[in-house]
């Protein structure tokens, strides 16, 4: 892995986006490959925007053992081509972000061994595929049944769909449905005053809402160069 292939930052910094590196998806893939051979390294991020007529992707690897994150990038030409070779075969914590990629633009990782929707946004690429026609994986049999569970549950836990299929009380088979989550969060905080948006960040999750409003008020004292005092913490 070249050095130049990527950079490392500690979080609660801020990057340009022109600082991280832009790299060919074999070296991109091989970025993934050798730093997630080390079982201290996990992705944190793993995300696209459009940006002039190309799709940019970012990946960003945390290493625990140093308490750095790693980032680097791929544009690909969504004019000319959509398609991509998948690394969730070889990786698997990457399948749900190649999904949501997939979901959002488009492209096609090819191999990926289970391409379906995960959020269902408004703005998803393919609007024909929604929640109602979700292709929920089945098992023909006379032996088994299925049990649905959600989306509303109890307590804080967060709304999702989840499909058994089950062999008397044995579970063969779980598939969770997450698509329940959009709630239009990321348009109101393009119209919130900023303490508005920090309360919205505690109602982001249910279960979250301490972590989201922490992650908040980092970002916006990193972004703005704020210090603050010990005393005050």
């Amino acid at each position: 892995m070249k050095t130049n292939s990527f950079i490392a930052v500690e979080n609660n910094t801020v990057v340009r986006l022109a600082q991280i590196p832009v790299i060919d998806y074999a070296s991109f893939t091989e970025n993934v490959d050798e730093l997630l051979s080390d079982k201290a390294r996990h992705c944190v991020s793993y995300y696209g925007y459009n940006q002039g007529g190309y799709l940019r992707l970012i990946c960003c690897i945390a290493d625990d053992s140093i308490a750095k994150i790693y980032l680097f990038s791929h544009y690909i030409n969504i004019a000319k081509d959509k398609s991509l070779p998948s690394l969730t075969p070889k990786h698997f914590s990457l399948h749900n972000f190649e999904r949501e990629i997939h979901e959002n633009f488009g492209i096609n990782f090819i191999a990926h061994p289970w391409l379906k929707g995960v959020r269902f946004p408004f703005d998803a690429s393919d609007k024909s595929k929604t929640m109602d026609n979700y292709p929920f994986y089945e098992i023909e049999s006379d032996e088994l049944h299925e049990v649905g569970v959600g989306p509303v549950h109890a307590g804080v836990i967060e709304p999702g769909h989840f499909r058994f299929i089950c062999n008397g009380e044995k579970v063969i088979h779980l598939e969770i449905q997450l698509g329940y989550q959009h709630r239009g969060v990321e348009e109101l905080f393009k119209t919130k005053t900023n303490l508005q948006r920090h309360i919205l960040s505690e109602n982001i999750a249910g279960d979250t809402a301490i972590g989201h409003s922490l992650a908040y008020v980092s970002l916006m004292e990193t972004l703005a160069g704020i210090k603050v005092s010990e005393v005050l913490q």
